[in-house]
């Protein structure tokens, strides 16, 4: 857990991790004990059509969780975490099922890995009850696959109204080079299930590979903090053109970025230290701008 500048608490976790109940390297014990160790607040196992149970491994809490795919006509990866009963199933479901049955099991329902899937905008656009997405799936990326990053794919599919929160996971099967390369902080005020699950239903997370940001509307500007500062920041609108979407040189603390009326419907912010690991805003939407830091 680490605290914002105002004093807010950000807890850490993975919510999409692979274990020896379907095709992970790790058992659930041993997955358990390495997150911990990496010093997550909270995670989620997600087995192929395998529920795993609610736990509490030395004060980490455990969701109970799924991964439910489809591939017939595109390829559809749905994950589902804090289950309260296990959803009615099968291989061969068709996508819409598997979200409409992890929430009536009281679950939340993320879309994995877009870019990795190819997933098809138009086609986001028609799944109804998505809570998340991935913006960042580490296994999905180098040694493994060559697609970690989603950005664009959930940019051109929220012009067309797709909403969703953005996360980042490791989606962890080999345990190695893709462990602890994505994941996020959730702003809660106590490290419950309940509490947890519902700020990432609001949306009060950040998807990162490291670097911590946190973002509002002051006077007209969208503004980015960068806790400890970062090579550059950029900024995402539905405007196809901005001649202001980098800040950059030296080491920046605070970039801003003036919204256009009529132009930007929506907003988010990449920012990268320099490290090269980036941390990725929530979709921010404006009607109108307003202060809200």
């Amino acid at each position: 857990m680490i605290y914002d500048s105002n004093g807010g608490k950000w807890y850490k976790g993975n919510l999409h991790t692979h274990t020896t109940d379907s095709d992970g390297a790790k058992t659930p014990e041993e997955a358990k004990r390495l997150y911990k160790s990496l010093g997550y607040d909270f995670l989620a196992l997600t087995d192929h059509f395998h529920v795993n149970e609610p736990d509490n491994c030395d004060g980490m809490l455990v969701f109970s969780g799924a991964e439910y795919d489809w591939a017939k006509d595109g390829c559809y990866h749905i994950v589902g975490y804090g289950l309260k009963d296990k959803p009615r199933l099968v291989k061969g479901d068709l996508p819409q099922k598997f979200i409409d049955e992890i929430k009536r099991c009281g679950g939340v329902v993320t879309l994995a890995h877009p870019a990795w899937s190819l997933q098809r905008p138009d086609k986001m656009v028609e799944l109804s009850g998505i809570d998340c997405t991935e913006i960042y799936n580490s296994v999905s990326g180098y040694p493994y696959s060559p697609r970690p990053y989603s950005g664009n794919i959930i940019d051109v599919a929220t012009v067309m109204g797709f909403r969703a929160t953005l996360t980042a996971a490791d989606d962890s099967h080999f345990y190695g080079d893709e462990v602890g390369r994505g994941f996020v902080y959730v702003k809660a005020d106590e490290l419950t299930e309940e509490a947890i699950l519902k700020a990432i239903i609001k949306g009060d997370v950040l998807a990162t590979n490291g670097p911590f940001i946190t973002c509002g509307f002051e006077d007209g500007y969208f503004v980015v903090k960068c806790e400890k500062g970062c090579k550059y920041v950029q900024f995402f609108t539905s405007n196809y053109y901005n001649p202001d979407t980098t800040a950059t040189g030296g080491t920046v603390c605070e970039a801003r970025f003036k919204i256009k009326p009529g132009k930007d419907k929506f907003i988010r912010a990449e920012a990268v230290d320099f490290d090269g690991k980036t941390a990725y805003s929530q979709y921010y939407f404006i009607d109108p701008p307003k202060k809200n830091f």
